[in-house]
């Protein structure tokens, strides 16, 4: 049985007509017809009886349309109240410093564009397996990981060295990458078996003299003054603007880190992930 024939009974029960129950519906006279047919043969029972001038219900009529009305009623209701385009929960994952520097400044707006999405973000170095944790979307630096994923390039990530002001009126401000080989160094340091963040550029120019795999915590060392600090300058950006730290050498640029945008594969994508991960590749792919 058809449910959708349910509601054209209930019209043309409703309009005791064929014709005006077509025009409320938006339908062809014939179909509403054919409709009443049908659903009388799924019951084996006539519903309404019919003259020329006249649709009345029957019995069994009135006793399927007493039943039908009030859960038809109640579905339209739950149709009227649901919000229009994509809602739901999405769930993200991306790295610490990532997270803050670039994905939680355009959340906000598609918070705005998208009210009834909700985003839980799960920040970690960890690379996380999206299909055995249920994630939906994962921004990752350097290679997209491993595994059965989706993975759009979003931007090359830049890093720099970057000091603070006292710290180069302590030590002096390098001329040249060989001169870092007297300063304070501080290094990131990778997780084992994943590549560092300078890879392509040659190794750092001597050993640490602190080494952290969380460029958040090298940046507060570089800010109070610890030494020059090797860092995406997406990270150093906003202490550079209010003259917290300052770039060094500036013509020494280490690019070998994309950002990927990674999903599960497979489809239909649920439009509450396709709305998100069409807003960074729009924000974060502009930038």
């Amino acid at each position: 049985m058809d449910l959708n024939h349910l509601a054209i009974f209930q019209a043309v029960a409703e309009t005791q007509s064929f014709t005006k129950a077509a025009v409320r519906l938006g339908l062809d006279k014939s179909k509403v017809s054919r409709a009443l047919r049908a659903l009388e043969a799924s019951f084996g029972a006539t519903l309404l009886s019919r003259t020329t001038r006249m649709v009345r219900l029957t019995a069994e009529g009135q006793s399927l349309l007493s039943q039908v009305a009030p859960l038809l009623s109640g579905l339209r209701d739950v149709v009227a109240r649901s919000p229009q385009g994509p809602s739901g929960e999405v769930t993200l994952t991306a790295p610490p410093d990532v997270g803050r520097a670039l994905l939680a400044p355009v959340l906000a707006g598609f918070r705005l564009r998208f009210p009834s999405v909700r985003v839980r973000v799960v920040l970690t170095y960890d690379v996380v397996d999206l299909l055995g944790e249920g994630m939906d979307l994962a921004l990752r630096v350097g290679r997209p990981g491993s595994g059965t994923f989706v993975a759009r390039k979003l931007m090359d990530l830049e890093a720099g060295f970057f000091a603070s002001p006292r710290y180069l009126e302590r030590r002096g401000q390098p001329a040249s990458p060989t001169e870092l080989a007297r300063h304070e160094g501080l290094w990131p340091a990778p997780p084992r078996g994943k590549r560092p963040f300078w890879t392509g550029s040659g190794q750092p120019p001597r050993a640490a003299s602190l080494a952290c795999s969380d460029f958040g915590f090298l940046l507060d060392v570089a800010r109070a003054g610890g030494g020059v600090a090797l860092l995406p300058t997406f990270l150093a950006a906003r202490d550079v603007a209010v003259g917290a730290l300052v770039r060094v050498l500036p013509e020494v640029a280490l690019r070998d880190a994309p950002l990927f945008l990674v999903s599960r594969p497979g489809k239909p994508v649920p439009p509450r992930v396709q709305a998100l991960k069409a807003y960074l590749m729009e924000t974060l792919g502009r930038a």
